[in-house]
């Protein structure tokens, strides 16, 4: 079926906005890898990102949404809207209370999962978890993680793993237990992956 205009525009918008959201991802990064900035998650954050990553495209970007909400092939049905704003919070509180007590893998991985599990927007949620959890990565590992395809742009070509990981947390969520291991191992997999670009370029420069 051909693409209409509409669906046309709102693609171009999504690459470019997307291209926005990760140059607003590495300023934050940036940002925080200076000594005097410590690091703090913020809901305020988290909503700036899904405010750029759905400019010109949802009507009130940034903003939590005022409505339920389904995630298609799922079996988690996502919070009422009236908890979102302090589902968020609770998250931010866990992420920055756990600091330096877990690994910038598990925070990581906790961000990636949890945010999609409230769903707090009507639109970007997972693009925006996972650049809240990219930059909570580097943010943790203090430091601009070298090399590409990065850990977005992996997920972005194949969410095979990073779904299946989201499913299992849910499934663990649902028991009432906490446990994103698998997710940790994804990230983990792709991060070797991004920075192999980095040794391979190094050995090439070589010869």
């Amino acid at each position: 079926m051909p693409i209409d205009a509409e669906s046309r525009r709102i693609a171009e918008l999504e690459v470019e906005n997307g291209l926005r959201q990760y140059d607003l991802a590495i300023d934050v990064i940036e940002t925080f890898l200076e000594p005097d900035r410590p690091f703090a998650l913020r809901p305020s954050l988290v909503q700036q990102l899904q405010a750029v990553a759905v400019k010109d495209i949802e009507p009130y970007p940034g903003e939590w949404r005022n409505g339920p909400a389904a995630i298609t092939k799922s079996k988690h049905t996502p919070p009422g809207a009236h908890l979102v704003g302090f589902l968020v919070q609770e998250m931010c509180d866990y992420v920055n209370d756990n600091w330096h007590e877990r690994t910038a893998f598990h925070l990581s991985a906790y961000v990636m999962w949890r945010l999609n599990w409230i769903h707090p927007f009507s639109d970007g949620n997972g693009r925006t978890s996972r650049t809240v959890s990219y930059i909570v990565l580097c943010a943790s590992l203090n430091t601009l993680l070298p090399g590409s395809p990065t850990i977005l742009q992996q997920i972005q070509n194949d969410r095979t793993v990073y779904f299946r990981a989201l499913e299992r947390a849910d499934e663990a969520a649902m028991s009432g237990k906490l446990d994103v291991s698998e997710m940790e191992v994804a990230i983990k997999g792709m991060l070797a992956t991004q920075l192999l670009s980095v040794i391979e370029q190094a050995d090439r420069q070589r010869t």
